[in-house]
């Protein structure tokens, strides 16, 4: 179990990166309204590249469900499944891609995310079979040319047996800790914007999110490139060391790009890295977020399985209503920047010529 823990918790060098990235929602200070009529049900839906969420948070994408569960990933699924949210397995999960599709309710949503293969025709394949098995979009993760140095990682180990990968590594004929370090070599570093297009097209026109979005030129090229969503993430921590938090990667588009943040129907952003309570949620969907995507806090819950998945987004619907009552108001579209105050991280917002 060590091991395991080891390998979701893992980050760079000495995780500066993944602790600043939680501490740093604390910095963002509420201002709430009173007197305002509060009463009832809250609207808490959003859109996530055209797909209804009933709650603005989804489940990211992470590998090696069955760490931490015999089922692994298909806890996952049930569990979104349950509570209304978009769950995107990851390209390295541990059940397969078309085992997960069969386990979803007929109105849930899936996304597929992508890692390029060295060898396109790998991708290509997974893309296709993705758009056949009904994935709603494809998550392209482009901020892992090499493997961060994730010292826990290695000072554990893993085990071998439970590593099993369900999809490339089953194809590969590869397992354990072979697998981690064979399938990171298998990544295409040589993708550029331009295959952005060439995702959307082998993937039969699904939407595309480009993941792993650190600074407003990046964003910039993307959208110019035909994404049409962006999820802010540093991975969690686990590849730069003292990169920029996702919280301040949205400040900077707040600053320089304000206009990417004007309606999920043109492009969603997305904010992936730190969050851990409701109230973060709440403050990203203020500094003009359509929703957050977490992934240890629901890795985490599924050493008790499909209710444990469900129990952590209980736990963040909650909050989320209860922040938003206590800011005065009754649905996610009525949240705006004038709710929070971000003076203590303004300082930090690059300001250098673009």
């Amino acid at each position: 179990m060590l091991r395991s823990w080891a390998y979701y918790a893992s980050a760079a060098d000495d995780g500066w990166t993944a602790q600043q990235s939680k501490d740093v929602w604390s910095q963002v200070r509420f201002r709430p309204r009173v007197l305002r009529n509060v009463d009832g049900p809250l609207d808490l839906r959003t859109r996530i590249v055209g797909n209804e969420s009933r709650l603005p948070f989804m489940i990211s994408p992470a590998a090696m469900g069955k760490l931490a569960h015999s089922d692994g990933e298909l806890c996952l699924v049930e569990g979104a499944g349950r509570v209304g949210i978009v769950y995107a397995p990851s390209n390295h999960c541990s059940v397969a891609h078309h085992d997960l599709a069969a386990a979803a309710r007929p109105s849930q949503t899936l996304f597929f995310q992508l890692y390029v293969h060295r060898e396109r025709w790998r991708s290509e394949k997974q893309l296709a079979d993705a758009n056949a098995m009904g994935f709603k979009a494809v998550i392209i993760t482009v901020d892992v040319a090499v493997p961060g140095n994730r010292e826990l990682d290695l000072r554990t180990g893993l085990d071998d047996n439970a590593l099993t990968l369900g999809n490339e590594g089953a194809e590969l004929g590869q397992k354990g800790t072979l697998a981690v370090a064979t399938t990171a070599a298998t990544i295409d570093a040589s993708v550029t914007f331009d295959d952005i297009a060439w995702v959307k097209k082998a993937s039969g026109g699904l939407p595309v999110l480009v993941k792993g979005i650190q600074c407003v030129e990046d964003a910039l090229a993307a959208v110019a490139a035909g994404a049409d969503g962006l999820v802010l993430s540093n991975h969690g921590g686990r590849q730069v060391n003292t990169a920029t938090t996702p919280l301040e990667i949205l400040l900077e588009l707040r600053h320089h790009a304000p206009h990417l943040l004007s309606s999920t129907d043109k492009l969603t952003i997305i904010v992936d890295g730190g969050v851990r309570r409701g109230t973060d949620i709440v403050k990203a969907l203020c500094l003009g977020a359509h929703a957050v995507s977490l992934a240890r806090p629901f890795m985490y819950s599924l050493v008790y399985g499909p209710d444990g998945v469900e129990k952590v987004a209980r736990v963040l619907e909650d909050e989320v209503v209860r922040a938003m009552k206590l800011l005065g108001v009754t649905s996610v579209g009525e949240l705006g920047p004038q709710f929070v105050n971000t003076s203590r991280l303004d300082r930090l917002v690059f300001g250098g010529k673009l």
